[in-house]
């Protein structure tokens, strides 16, 4: 998992919050749940001395300092950020891109923070870092550089996750280890979905717990379509990689090239098909204004082009990095023009059905026939709602299309079989051209390296929605969670990727 750091200019937070909360494989942070979230509290500062007792201290105030700012409501953060933080660090980040951080931690987090979680503070009294232990398992470092003044300010900060301590079961026990961890975080209302485990065909755990459909009673199935978010990301760059091996397009085309009539002159003239799929071309979203004016009425990749078509690019093209949702509806009307077909029914024609994705497809919200899961939201102290008016009409060549559990190791084992590319065009999408923290981005796909076995996925998230998709691709072991409520899927299959690593050893 990648991290977030702050305290100089880098990527924006925006994109890499949306990638954890909403698209991809990508962790920000860490701790809580926002409204009244009581702090960090215990410590333990590893040493003897004076020194590292004061130390200690220190970083732990200014921790709390941190996470207070976290927690606060939106219109209290200004003047917390005035106290506590560094001249210095309100100067290179402004005021809305910090104030954007915390917005975008504080939705990330989710519920279940336990109050006074145990530190363990390593450092000294002016850079330190603190490492939490969550109520729900899941480790996080705080890393904080602080100025030299009395008191002092936080001048940087950076949140990253650790690997979880799980221990290890003989190979098998997985299964039912696996479906005691799934009832109980069923019991305890924090996850609602499938859970597929498999290495290669051989399957070693696939369960489905929840509703799909909570008025109706309707249970969730393997079978089940839950909406993906952003794993669609991952179809749009095969699509894309399709066309490039029949050679009707090369990585270094503009935009123009193959949409001469596109309305904006510095998109069309100076944005490489490379830089799209890379997130490196400074175009942003379209979750603005205009889309959710119009979100009911999208049906089209020309639909969403049209609620951002307008803006200007966040950066020059090639020299920044933002994660994007734009960038894929522009490689999804490509796909249109040099196909000739509508983009969802290429990735029908060339991705779904050769992968034997029988349940897959980017259903309309008003399908009654489709026998989609519902997502659902819960409101602090309010009861389950189902998030039929937070979802547009249709998914985008960006995400929000829908598969099963089951879909998703078939479409790992068609990665494995070379059914939709070859293995040397695969390794193309999976090269890491970006490298923002951890875990490297290649062509819509992350890529990763854990115990010095790699994985390539994506993950997606929206109000009611989360979903992962971890596939290691030197030995087919591939990990699936979706989930159909928000902030459920990471912390399953985080759970679930750290128990295989533990009991299955040394993998080729």
């Amino acid at each position: 998992m990648n991290g977030f750091n702050r305290g100089g200019p880098g990527p924006t937070v925006r994109g890499w919050a949306q990638r954890w909360a909403g698209a991809c494989f990508v962790a920000l942070a860490m701790a809580s749940s926002v409204a009244g979230a009581a702090p960090p509290d215990a410590a333990d500062s590893g040493g003897v001395s004076k020194a590292n007792k004061v130390a200690a201290i220190v970083m732990q105030q200014q921790s709390r300092h941190f996470w207070q700012v976290v927690a606060a409501k939106p219109g209290d953060r200004v003047p917390l950020l005035e106290r506590h933080f560094s001249a210095g660090l309100l100067t290179r980040n402004s005021q809305e891109s910090l104030l954007e951080t915390f917005a975008m931690l504080a939705e990330a987090l989710g519920p279940g923070m336990a109050s006074n979680v145990p530190a363990k503070i390593l450092g000294n009294a002016r850079e330190g870092e603190l490492q939490y232990t969550l109520a729900d398992g899941r480790r996080v470092a705080l890393k904080l550089t602080l100025t030299d003044d009395r008191p002092p300010r936080i001048d940087r900060f950076g949140v990253m996750p650790l690997p979880r301590l799980v221990a290890a079961v003989k190979p098998e026990q997985l299964s039912a280890t696996i479906a005691r961890h799934i009832a109980a975080q069923a019991r305890a209302d924090r996850f609602s979905g499938a859970v597929l485990v498999a290495r290669g065909e051989t399957l070693i755990h696939a369960q489905a717990v929840g509703l799909a459909d909570r008025k109706a009673g309707r249970a969730n199935t393997l079978d089940t379509p839950i909406n993906l978010g952003s794993i669609n990301k991952m179809f749009t760059a095969i699509a894309v990689a399709q066309l490039q091996a029949a050679g009707k397009l090369d990585w270094q085309d503009t935009v123009g090239k193959h949409l001469p009539d596109y309305p904006n002159a510095t998109v069309r003239d100076r944005v490489t098909i490379h830089q799209l799929l890379t997130h490196t071309s400074g175009a942003g979203s379209y979750w603005n204004d205009a889309y959710a004016a119009n979100k009911h009425q999208v049906d089209s990749q020309r639909g969403f082009l049209a609620t951002f078509v307008d803006q200007p690019l966040l950066f020059e093209p090639g020299q920044g990095l933002e994660y994007s949702n734009a960038g894929p509806v522009i490689l999804g009307l490509i796909i249109e023009a040099i196909s000739g077909s509508d983009y969802y029914d290429y990735i029908r024609q060339h991705l779904y059905f050769p992968a034997g994705m029988k349940h897959a497809d980017h259903y309309r919200r008003d399908d009654k026939k489709a026998g989609f899961a519902l997502g659902y939201i819960k409101p602090d102290k309010g009861s389950w709602q189902d998030n039929h008016d937070d979802l547009g009409l249709r998914g985008s060549a960006a995400g929000g299309g829908y598969a099963s559990a089951r879909d998703l190791h078939a479409f790992s084992r068609a990665l494995t079989d070379e059914r939709l590319l070859s293995r040397s065009q695969l390794e193309t999408l999976w090269k890491p051209y970006t490298q923002p923290g951890p875990i490297g981005y290649g062509y819509l796909f992350s890529v990763g390296n854990t115990a010095g076995k790699r994985w390539i996925g994506h993950n997606g998230g929206a109000p009611g929605i989360s979903a992962e998709f971890m596939h290691h691709p030197d030995d087919g072991l591939v990990i699936i969670v979706l989930a159909n409520r928000d902030h459920a899927a990471m912390a399953m299959r985080e759970w679930l990727h750290a128990l295989l690593e533990a009991s299955l050893g040394p993998r080729r």
